[in-house]
């Protein structure tokens, strides 16, 4: 059984709180098992867990810039739906390198021992880099259906996966209307899948990661109606993982995987100001994603993404007191216990702050 099986798993009638618990251990406990059926990558290769988003541009601007060549690495990369999907490789050794959103999957993990920590950023919601965006379906906020949060009662909101940080930004947006998560179907479905669900009317809003928001909105689908940035303002959405027993075994492709990853970074936050790199790192992610009008990229909000690479970790312990709150997680896990800064620290002496 896959994790994308397991995450489907979720989606049936009455799956809640007991049944996100139920997956996580589902998740970690066949970890073994999904490492001996997948097939092993080339022999050397470093296997980067993705998503396709916006946030990916760091890990796609180091593969085609050849900044992780530079550090004489091969790279693997694989796709997956969610962030979450990824733990359980990452904890078997299947994959060396993972990302996505921090979820009750990753701290739960580290809880039980397995080797797995945060080590960089993969985007924030600074200000104006708000690039999770509620979606509302433009057919109900035309027909003056949708005016406010409130609004959102009795409606099927989509959401990446149970395991998800959306989960997180869902009740904090329903908080704001008045509203309850009890107040709404939620129907789970990957980010790329999000925008054909709206248009066909199978989900009435959902929060949409960049490039799917405004992908959505340009094409007559829905209306961007907040950004995430107004409500959770320097939230870490994604974040880069390592397998730490990897990175003890080899620590010098460890710290040369990171230095390529941060010169990435520093190229991307330099298209934010140069209309040639610019057009570049566009080229890139219309190559790289699902994607492909360039238009849409100009348009859309790009994603905060650190050029030194660090990691925001207060709005994660807030994050974490809302999972221990609802019983998602089995105890509070230290950011000492989570996050390792030392690898960003290190590309930062050599490459410069």
């Amino acid at each position: 059984m896959t994790p994308r099986a397991l995450d489907g798993a979720a989606r049936a009638p009455g799956f809640g709180r007991a049944g996100a618990a139920l997956l996580t251990c589902a998740l970690l406990c066949l970890a073994p098992v999904l490492f001996a059926r997948q097939a092993l990558s080339a022999p050397g290769a470093i296997r980067v867990g993705y998503l396709g988003t916006s946030a990916d541009a760091g890990i796609f601007i180091a593969l085609d810039k050849g900044y992780f060549a530079e550090q004489g690495l091969s790279i693997s990369p694989e796709r997956f739906g969610v962030g979450a999907d990824q733990m359980a490789l990452l904890g078997a050794g299947r994959l060396e390198v993972a990302s996505g959103a921090p979820s009750p999957t990753l701290f739960n993990a580290i809880a039980r021992g397995l080797p797995v920590v945060v080590v960089a950023d993969k985007g924030s919601l600074r200000k104006g880099f708000g690039f999770n965006v509620l979606v509302v379906r433009k057919a109900l906020v035309d027909a003056g259906q949708f005016k406010t949060l409130g609004d959102l009662r009795g409606r099927v909101l989509g959401s990446a996966s149970p395991a998800s940080i959306v989960s997180f930004e869902n009740y904090l947006a329903l908080k704001k209307g008045g509203l309850t998560l009890k107040d709404v179907t939620v129907e789970y479905l990957e980010f790329a899948d999000q925008p054909a669900a709206m248009a066909n009317g199978k989900i009435d809003a959902a929060v949409m990661v960049e490039p799917f928001a405004t992908a959505s909105e340009s094409r007559g689908i829905g209306t961007m109606v907040m950004t995430f940035d107004q409500i959770l303002p320097d939230f870490q959405v994604s974040v880069i993982y390592y397998n730490t027993g990897w990175a003890r075994a080899h620590p010098e492709d460890a710290r040369r995987w990171m230095i390529a990853y941060v010169k990435a970074l520093r190229y991307y936050n330099e298209a934010l100001r140069t209309r040639e790199v610019r057009d570049d790192v566009i080229g890139i992610m219309t190559a790289r994603t699902s994607i492909k009008d360039r238009a849409v990229w100009e348009k859309m909000i790009w994603p905060g993404l650190n050029p030194d690479g660090a990691v925001a970790v207060r709005g994660l312990l807030d994050y974490q007191r809302w999972l221990l709150n609802g019983r998602q997680i089995s105890e509070f896990v230290p950011a000492a216990r989570f996050l390792d800064p030392s690898y960003v620290e290190h590309a930062v002496e050599i490459l410069g702050r």
